[in-house]
């Protein structure tokens, strides 16, 4: 077990987790530049998400911790963007609460298929895209909170959050009820 956590991609998820760091310190510094900044930190954080499921598949070496850790990984990372660019008052403080809890049910979701199955739900396609969106609209946030595009992506993130919470909790009710009648 010990083996399957020691591998390139998800060395690659715990640095996207450890890239939140700088990215804080610069969002919150006065540094000229800083949205630039933190844009950059923002950027090489979704470089590693990319490249650690690439790698993954290339090598061959998908596991059952990167299947945990690389969602985990983008959770831990939207939510601590959200809640800086809400403390920074670039993100209304409503939306950042729905992306919370979007990700407080799938993660709790999964920790109760994980532990009634044994199984780790994968993500789904509406996930990924919500998920894209959702950095495009923190990006959004980031450069220009008083743009009108923000708004725009505020919306096109709440259609694909709601899209994919209701695929994941379908997915979710359709395991334990297969569990249940067994």
């Amino acid at each position: 077990m010990k083996r399957d956590l020691l591998t390139i991609p998800n060395a690659l998820s715990a640095l996207r987790v450890l890239l939140i760091i700088p990215f804080i310190e610069v969002i919150f510094s006065n540094r000229p530049y800083a949205r630039w900044w933190g844009l950059f930190w923002m950027v090489l954080a979704a470089l590693t998400d990319k490249l650690d499921g690439e790698l993954a598949r290339k090598l061959h070496c998908e596991t059952e911790w990167g299947r945990i850790l690389d969602p985990l990984a983008d959770k831990i990372g939207v939510g601590a963007v959200a809640i800086a660019l809400l403390v920074k008052q670039w993100l209304p403080a409503w939306f950042v609460i729905v992306l919370l809890a979007r990700d407080l049910v799938i993660l709790a979701g999964g920790l109760i298929i994980k532990k009634s199955t044994g199984e780790i739900v994968p993500s789904n396609m509406a996930g990924k895209w919500a998920v894209g969106i959702i950095a495009l609209t923190l990006t959004a946030a980031l450069l220009d909170n008083s743009s009108p595009v923000v708004g725009f992506c505020i919306a096109a993130s709440l259609v694909m959050v709601a899209m994919s919470t209701a695929g994941y909790v379908k997915r979710f009710v359709q395991i334990i009820h297969s569990v249940s009648t067994q």
